[in-house]
């Protein structure tokens, strides 16, 4: 990233700060991957279970293989050899774990989280588990709640589409078609909306926000 791209994402990031901080969400920002990655595993605690969403931002940190050799449970629904039944109940046992790992689709700038989910473990635990950890790099900052709708529908689905290979409309044609993407002709991606626009709990959510354009 050039350096006015840079600084043009880290004056977003400011203002995308302080609005999580009003909405009782906390947020660290970390110049860099590597940053992010020894700052993230600083923050859960040794001998603790994690649990984790599907993100391609977190597989390209390196923290799957760290949390995999240190000394956490980690319920990776990414083991090899795991049948479909297997991989849901590792997704299900993660929302209850004692820490959440999880991408998110979009940040607007009044510190709402924006993410659609195809089997629903992303945002039962981004709503529910007992803490959160939401790492996500300043591509994912848009200007509000639609344009964070659109970006997940136009952008991260059918990139998601094409790696995960699920037959969907947006895979072929690279963008939302909402009314023809239906069971049992396609399976479907985007099955529940989850806008976070504040945290009752303090604490219980924590934003790492890098300052690289990470994932898609």
């Amino acid at each position: 990233m050039d350096k006015n791209r840079f600084w043009y994402y880290k004056t977003l990031a400011q203002k995308v700060i302080r609005s999580l901080k009003k909405n009782n969400i906390d947020c660290i920002f970390c110049e860099t991957s590597d940053e992010a990655k020894k700052r993230i595993l600083s923050m859960i605690p040794e001998g603790l279970s994690v649990g984790l969403a599907g993100s391609v931002t977190i597989k390209k940190l390196g923290l799957l293989d760290e949390l995999s050799r240190g000394d956490w449970k980690l319920y990776n629904q990414y083991l090899p050899n795991l049948s479909r039944e297997e991989s849901e109940k590792i997704r299900k046992e993660g929302t209850l774990a004692d820490f959440f790992l999880s991408g998110t689709n979009a940040i607007t700038l009044n510190g709402e989280l924006v993410n659609i989910n195809a089997m629903g473990n992303k945002t039962a635990g981004l709503a529910y588990a007992k803490k959160v950890i939401i790492v996500a790099g300043v591509n994912k900052i848009v200007k509000d709640v639609k344009k964070g709708i659109e970006r997940t529908r136009n952008i991260v689905a059918p990139m998601n589409a094409k790696r995960l290979d699920f037959n969907t409309p947006c895979k072929e044609t690279g963008f939302c078609d909402y009314d023809r993407c239906r069971p049992p002709e396609y399976d479907r991606m985007c099955n529940q909306l989850l806008i976070i626009e504040g945290e009752r709990e303090k604490g219980r959510v924590t934003v790492v926000l890098v300052g690289e354009e990470l994932g898609f």
